[in-house]
């Protein structure tokens, strides 16, 4: 186990639709004075959780490897045991260049995490990485052995309950958006990049954030209560089924609401 206090830490996470489409990386770079770095990529319209999970990874490398922080010990930290094994096994060559040109200059570590586990760190790529995989992705080319993945994985019964993966993609951009916090509502777009000048709603009662405009802000109550004519919880709003999921993104439509 690594002594992760006088380590960087590099959280890396992969994303794909189905496990099989429309893939996305998230890197997260927690350095030793306790700033961070971001990274949420497309990884390509066919791409498999495996390939999303190594392309995490590839991404990571370069960013310590350009990074004008010192870096002298790096760990990268990956729920994705999959891609680890298969680095150790020497499947991975490109990879395995990637992290070697770092260790030139470095200390790596590379140590798999649990998923879903509650550690921030991996969280918040694992947002990342659904961000990613909602933007325009680029065709890519996949290997026989992806292609044969994908076809397995179209054939078999779907056991995803997230309706968010059969919405349109402008409305999981939204949705997405909208469940990460990463958006363009006056608290996001203020603390993150001082480009709005307040972060409070324009009714002046709260910061603007998604559980603002979806649940209390007066200026929205009209538009909210010909979506939703009874309370309706945040989570139903944000995670229900499809149907609460289209109710949403019809609020957001109706009241005009860029997020």
């Amino acid at each position: 186990m690594v002594e992760l206090c006088i380590w960087i830490r590099v959280y890396t996470d992969g994303s794909a639709t189905n496990a099989v489409l429309n893939g996305g990386a998230g890197i997260l770079i927690q350095f030793l004075g306790g700033h961070t770095a971001t990274s949420s990529v497309t990884t390509g319209k066919h791409c498999t959780n495996y390939k999303a999970e190594a392309e995490a990874l590839m991404q990571a490398a370069s960013l310590v490897q350009d990074s004008a922080d010192p870096c002298y010990q790096v760990v990268f930290l990956s729920d994705g045991l999959s891609v680890l094994q298969a680095l150790e096994n020497d499947k991975l060559p490109q990879l395995a260049k990637a992290l070697q040109m770092v260790r030139q200059t470095r200390r790596v570590a590379l140590q798999w995490i649990p998923a879903h586990c509650g550690i921030p760190g991996n969280e918040r790529a694992d947002e990342l990485a659904k961000e990613g995989a909602v933007e325009n992705q680029p065709e890519n080319s996949v290997s026989f052995s992806e292609q044969k993945t994908i076809i397995k994985a179209l054939m078999r019964p779907r056991t995803n309950r997230d309706d968010y993966h059969t919405m349109s993609r402008e409305q999981q951009v939204n949705l997405i958006r909208l469940r990460t916090g990463h958006n363009r509502l006056n608290a996001h777009m203020n603390r993150k990049f001082k480009l709005a000048p307040s972060p409070t709603c324009a009714c002046g009662q709260e910061d603007q954030t998604a559980e603002h405009i979806l649940q209390r802000c007066p200026l929205l109550d009209e538009e909210r209560k010909e979506v939703w004519p009874s309370p309706t919880p945040l989570q139903t709003k944000l995670y229900g089924s499809r149907q609460e999921l289209e109710k949403t993104t019809t609020f957001i439509t109706s009241a005009g609401l860029i997020v």
